[in-house]
């Protein structure tokens, strides 16, 4: 899911070789269109605290996935709720809204971050890849500005088919640059670990985990760019192989956040024109 892996823990190589930069040149990543459209929620429970005045926190999350035929439309809602040691509390919501080019040329968002019912942080605009792979994005909000990103730059959905593929690759490791719209800065270093991809037991009964399989996924994010030597957050969970993550675990810095499927409903499929 999604820092967009849930907004980068407000928030998503091959083969034992070196880690390297996913490539957007996969024009559409072959994995990705075996991502099962869905709508899934999580309860978010205290996994520890770490630092701070904190003594407890939780939360709700939600996804979902469209299949919208040339694209995928996917929107999610991240709300976690923290309290402190003098009994306060405290409601942090992370909203978004995009729409993602399946082969990668062009990104719509919409981003909405909010303390206690305040809005501290808003983004939209429109992203498209260049023809020769550099990604310009246009901002509505906060403010009207246009950035340029290396052609390196993945989009959230575009960055869950190259883990799948890493992982059928039997690959080990996997650096990225993803742009998601969180941060009207650009986009966001991250280096991945996968496990193996094997068949497992799902935390929960649903029959599009039957016979299924799944990779161990671990994400460090560097907010701070190439240069910073420790993540500003980190998120691990198990990826199925149809896209579908269960066993959530977000570093948010003073505390770690698991979190468990409550619902997993699966969409239709789009019915799309077999002329375009």
């Amino acid at each position: 899911m999604k820092r967009t892996r849930l907004a980068a823990a407000m928030v998503i190589g091959l083969a034992a070789l070196p880690a390297h930069a996913a490539s957007p040149q996969h024009d559409a990543v072959p994995v990705a269109g075996a991502l099962l459209p869905h709508k899934i929620s999580y309860t978010l429970n205290l996994a520890r605290l770490k630092a701070g005045s904190l003594v407890a926190a939780g939360g709700k999350a939600n996804y979902q996935l469209r299949d919208a035929c040339d694209s995928w439309s996917s929107s999610q809602k991240l709300e976690v709720q923290i309290m402190s040691g003098d009994g306060s509390t405290s409601v942090v919501t992370y909203q978004s809204a995009t729409l993602e080019d399946k082969k990668g040329r062009r990104f719509l968002f919409r981003t909405v971050q909010s303390q206690d019912g305040e809005t501290t942080s808003e983004t939209a605009g429109e992203a498209i890849r260049q023809r020769h792979g550099q990604v310009v994005v246009h901002f509505t909000k906060p403010d009207m500005k246009t950035i340029t990103l290396p052609a390196a730059t993945v989009f959230p959905v575009q960055f869950t088919g190259a883990l799948l593929e890493a992982a059928h690759n039997g690959a080990l490791h996997l650096q990225s640059q993803i742009f998601d719209g969180t941060s009207a800065d650009g986009s966001t270093p991250n280096y991945v670990t996968l496990g193996t991809l094997a068949p497992a037991t799902p935390g929960f009964d649903s029959p599009p985990f039957a016979e299924g399989m799944a990779v161990p996924v671990s994400v460090a994010s560097f907010g701070g760019g190439d240069s910073s030597l420790l993540p500003d957050s980190t998120y691990s969970d198990r990826l199925w192989t149809n896209g579908v993550e269960d066993k959530l675990l977000i570093d948010f810095g003073d505390y770690v956040l698991s979190g468990q499927i409550d619902s997993l409903t699966p969409l239709p499929a789009a019915s799309c024109s077999q002329t375009r």
